[in-house]
């Protein structure tokens, strides 16, 4: 009887340890080429400074800043510069419509 209790427990750790070893090489295909884990949270961007770049040669600026302030708060994203050329690098802002007439929510 001795002996079963032992080789059951043997059988026991065994298993333990080769689940260890599979969850970690699991944990380590997760990650992503830039070193970032996809279990971590987006880094959340300066929506106040790149809004500001953004707007700064729109002629209605209060206006500019305060619709790229809700787009990037929803989109954690505000595209480069200050053109429209630029809009599918944030894909999110990009498709954002106004319900009313369906025109780009975002400046």
């Amino acid at each position: 009887m001795a002996f079963s209790r032992v080789s059951l427990l043997a059988l026991l750790l065994f298993i333990t340890a080769v689940h260890l070893v599979e969850s970690r090489s699991v944990l380590a295909d997760i990650e992503m080429n830039n070193g970032r884990s996809l279990l971590q949270y987006p880094q959340q961007i300066n929506c106040s400074s790149a809004c500001q770049t953004r707007c700064s040669n729109n002629w209605k600026n209060k206006m500019c800043l305060k619709m790229c302030g809700v787009c990037c708060s929803k989109c954690n994203c505000v595209p480069p510069g200050t053109g429209q050329d630029t809009r599918n690098v944030c894909p999110c802002y990009d498709q954002m419509r106004n319900p009313h007439n369906q025109r780009p929510k975002c400046p």
